[in-house]
């Protein structure tokens, strides 16, 4: 199971990509017009071969999750998508251990459902998949992004930011979240992390009122660390704890947590 994408929520959603596109170094690649579905627009940016989203609500749209979310919690981390080979044994065991689906979609070989935020602690977690035996590949085919396109040209994954490395989860009890994450999830833990392929969630203790995405680790791309946060400095970002504090959260580029 991989980390394949990950999605904030923001007031200003041209601003927020453009800040993020300027900061990653990579170009908005698409917008996907099915997500009004939940009264809201949205930009994608690829980075080494995951994804990271920003949603907000549309103009004139009263009552969404992410609305609420954002009226909460202001712009942060809202939504953290798992790709594995097939999502449906997973789901089930979710569901039958107190998992509430949110959202679900199985058809055409893709099947995904989002889960409670309030069941994990800390975010939206779907659990997908596309129906395809390469989804380990850095290029593996991802239907939110409509990635890669039918009949392009193989797409260069070799990014200016690398693939997401993992995320941190802070919370009041942390050994209690991650209990919650690796029993829904089946992941084995490795002290106050569950491993992944290719990336790792970790659960600190923090001064929070409920469970949150706190940092965003990214691999190393084709630019330094130094590099990314000399740009995040020019482009006015704070720096923080050796990331770049944006979006209520701290990204952090080259791995280690």
């Amino acid at each position: 199971m991989r980390l394949r994408q990950i999605c904030l929520v923001a007031e200003d959603l041209e601003k927020s990509l453009e800040t993020l596109a300027a900061l990653l170094d990579s170009p908005v690649i698409f917008r996907d017009p099915g997500v009004a579905h939940f009264g809201l627009a949205n930009g994608l940016i690829m980075t080494g071969g995951d994804f990271v989203e920003v949603v907000s609500p549309l103009p004139g749209v009263d009552d969404t999750a992410a609305g609420r979310h954002l009226a909460r919690c202001g712009d942060s981390f809202y939504m953290a998508i798992f790709q594995c080979a097939d999502a449906a044994p997973l789901i089930n065991h979710i569901k039958d251990n107190g998992g509430r689906g949110v959202f679900e979609i199985d058809a055409d070989g893709v099947r995904a459902t989002h889960f409670h935020p309030r069941d994990f602690g800390g975010a939206i977690v779907s659990v997908d998949s596309m129906g395809r035996a390469d989804w380990q590949s850095p290029r593996a085919y991802w239907q939110w992004a409509e990635w890669p396109a039918e009949n392009a040209p193989t797409p260069d994954t070799n990014t200016a930011i690398g693939a997401l490395a993992g995320l941190r989860v802070s919370a009041a009890v942390p050994s209690d979240v991650q209990n919650v994450w690796a029993g829904f999830l089946q992941r084995p833990k490795n002290g106050d992390a569950l491993a992944f392929d290719g990336a790792e969630i970790a659960f600190h203790k923090g001064e929070v009122a409920r469970p949150e995405i706190s940092d965003i680790y990214f691999h190393a791309g084709r630019d330094s660390a130094n590099t990314v946060l000399a740009r995040a400095e020019r482009i006015g970002l704070p720096l923080e704890n050796g990331g770049v504090r944006f979006g209520g959260v701290v990204w952090h580029f080259g791995g280690a947590r």
